[in-house]
C-alpha cells in the first residue's frame, strides 16, 4: 500500500509531456492487445481464445511503466492518505485518458493502414465491425455495470503486479485478473477506445454509438477502481 501511495504521489508530480507520453505508450499497449486478440478470434473461429492474448497490453503497460487511466484510479488511495489532493488526482486522471485515447488511435489507423482488416479473407475486418456495434449498441446500464467489474479486477492486477519483485511476477499478476475479465465480457475503456474506432473505420463513424459506450463504461470504470482502491486502503491502513 506505501509503494502505491508513494507513486500516487510520483504521478501527480509530473510534468504535462513525460505523464502525455506515458499515457500515449500505454493507449497503444492496449490497443495492441485488442488487436491481437482480435486476430486470433478470427484466426481460429471462436470468440473466446482472444482472452488469453488480450492480457499482453496490460503486461506491457506494467513492464515499461507507462499510465493507464483504469490502473491509475489506484490514486484514490493517495488521496485518501492525503498525500495527494482530489484536484491532482482528477487532473492526472483526465490527461491520462486523453493520452491513451490519442495512443489508442494511433493504433487504429496504423492497423488500418497496413490493411490488418483485411487478413482471413477480409474475416478479420468483418469481425472488428461486428465488435465495435456490438459494444456501442450496449445499454447505458448494462456498460456502466461492466465497467466496475472490470476495473476491480484491473486495478487487483495493479496492485498484485505492484507486490512481486521479480518481471515474471508481475507478468503473471498481469496476466489472469484481465484474461478473466475479458472471458466474462467486461468494458474496458480504454480498450475500446480501439475497438470501437477501429470498426467504425471500416463501416462508418458514429460518434453517438462511440459516446455511448465510453462515458457509461469510463464511469463504471471509475468507480470500480476507486472504490477497489479505497476499500483496499481503510482494511490495511496503519491503525
Amino acid at each position: 500500500m506505501d509503494q502505491i501511495i508513494a507513486a500516487g504521489k510520483t504521478k501527480a508530480g509530473y510534468k504535462l509531456s513525460p505523464l502525455l507520453i506515458k499515457a500515449f505508450m500505454s493507449g497503444m499497449f492496449i490497443a495492441f492487445g485488442g488487436l491481437g486478440s482480435q486476430v486470433i478470434n478470427a484466426a481460429t473461429g471462436t470468440s473466446y481464445i482472444g482472452a488469453f492474448i488480450f492480457p499482453v497490453g496490460l503486461i506491457l503497460v506494467i513492464c515499461t511503466g507507462s499510465e493507464l487511466f483504469t490502473g491509475d484510479c489506484l490514486m484514490a488511495m493517495a488521496s485518501a492518505d492525503r498525500k495527494i489532493t482530489m484536484a491532482d488526482m482528477i487532473r492526472t486522471l483526465i490527461l491520462v485518458y486523453i493520452g491513451n485515447f490519442v495512443g489508442s488511435l494511433f493504433i487504429v489507423f496504423a492497423a488500418w493502414a497496413g490493411n490488418m482488416p483485411g487478413m482471413f479473407d477480409g474475416k478479420l475486418g468483418e469481425a472488428m465491425v461486428k465488435t465495435a456495434a456490438s459494444k456501442g449498441s450496449l445499454l447505458p446500464a448494462v456498460s456502466f455495470s461492466k465497467g466496475v467489474l472490470c476495473n476491480i479486477l484491473v486495478c487487483a492486477a495493479v496492485l498484485i503486479a505492484i507486490r512481486t519483485k521479480e518481471i515474471t511476477g508481475k507478468m503473471l499478476a498481469a496476466y489472469f485478473p484481465v484474461m478473466l475479465f475479458v472471458l466474462c465480457g467486461f468494458e474496458h475503456s480504454i480498450a475500446n477506445m480501439y475497438f470501437i474506432p477501429m470498426g467504425q473505420l471500416l463501416s462508418g463513424f458514429d460518434i453517438g454509438l462511440l459516446l455511448n459506450n465510453l462515458i457509461p463504461v469510463t464511469l463504471g470504470n471509475t468507480v470500480g477502481g476507486v472504490l477497489f482502491a479505497l476499500g483496499m486502503y481503510y482494511c490495511n491502513r496503519p491503525e
